[in-house]
């Protein structure tokens, strides 16, 4: 996810005097004093990026297509260690030409540098979803675990059976709709349908307000987990999930501050865990067990595109981006 702490380099790269009036989008329907929109999940590759395209215009003064991809494509020939193990950035084409591909961790650093946050080991990059790392020792040890079925039980902990590698085409082959309802009292009512993600995905669902932060000097995208902590969802045995929320303020207009809701981002949780209100992991340092020698281990920070990752967004007050194939 996209970290709060962009805040302070889109301070210096971006021209932040004063928030822009929000452009909010017509509602599809009123009736009475319910205001209606219906609104569709977009595949995502990052944060606003579908394969290194923009998928939403986002409004001043944020840069209109701010954007970070999150995963790569997996590279059979990479190095097992050593800074030239990677997985290959996704490329605009990829979307069309590389759907069978697997996607694979990787390392993002214009994020890393508008976080100024410190790198993730090599030996993180160019991991397939189901070999990314989980805790799987009470000190917080991280693991790439066997599947579930490969052996004995009840040690070691296994995968889950349906935590298959995602090529780039299943990937993207999310889809879902919201539908907010605001009601004359200032309440609203949100509904969330998600399919074709993996069974048992666990995922989060992120607003990325346009606000400025307690003791920020400037506004920046801020996420925070939609409707409270916590905003989590599990899909079914078909890759299938629903969330609700009643809220206390319409999700579509600007609030009375100034600040707005962009838009919602749905977080594929690989490695099993969540992290409360906090959108990600933060850069602190972790202990894993080396892929290469099950006997030693590595300490290393865990950033954006290591375990968390982007599969899906909603627009809510931005506009899509339509694109000419």
């Amino acid at each position: 996810m996209l970290s709060v702490n962009i805040k302070r380099k889109l301070s210096i790269h971006v021209p932040i005097i004063l928030l822009a009036a929000a452009t909010i989008l017509p509602a599809t329907s009123i009736a009475g004093d319910v205001r209606t929109w219906v609104k569709k999940l977009h595949p995502t590759t990052g944060f606003n990026t579908d394969c290194d395209t923009p998928v939403f215009s986002l409004p001043a003064p944020l840069p209109v297509d701010l954007r970070f991809d999150f995963i790569g494509l997996y590279n059979p020939d990479a190095p097992a260690q050593g800074e030239m193990r990677d997985a290959f950035t996704l490329q605009q084409g990829d979307c069309q030409t590389s759907l069978e591909s697997y996607v694979a961790t990787t390392t993002n650093f214009d994020l890393l540098a508008a976080l100024g946050a410190p790198a993730p080991d090599p030996r993180l990059r160019n991991l397939r979803t189901h070999e990314i790392p989980k805790i799987a020792s009470p000190d917080g040890t991280r693991f790439t675990l066997p599947p579930a079925g490969s052996v004995a039980p009840p040690f070691p902990p296994t995968n889950n059976a349906t935590n298959n590698p995602l090529t780039l085409g299943e990937y993207r082959g999310v889809k879902g709709r919201m539908v907010v309802k605001c009601y004359a009292d200032g309440t609203a009512h949100v509904r969330i349908r998600l399919r074709n993600y993996q069974p048992h995905e666990l995922l989060t669902i992120w607003a990325i307000w346009l606000a400025t932060p307690p003791g920020a000097a400037a506004p920046a995208p801020v996420p925070l987990p939609f409707g409270g902590v916590p905003n989590v969802v599990v899909a079914n045995e078909h890759g299938a999930a629903r969330f609700t929320r009643t809220l206390s303020y319409c999700p579509m207009d600007t609030q009375p501050n100034g600040e707005q809701l962009l838009l919602l981002d749905i977080a594929s949780h690989f490695d099993g865990n969540v992290y409360g209100a906090v959108p990600g992991t933060p850069p602190v340092e972790a202990t894993f067990v080396d892929p290469n020698d099950p006997s030693t281990t590595f300490t290393s920070p865990i950033s954006e595109g290591t375990v968390t990752l982007i599969r899906g967004a909603i627009p809510m007050t931005v506009h899509t981006v339509h694109h000419h194939q």
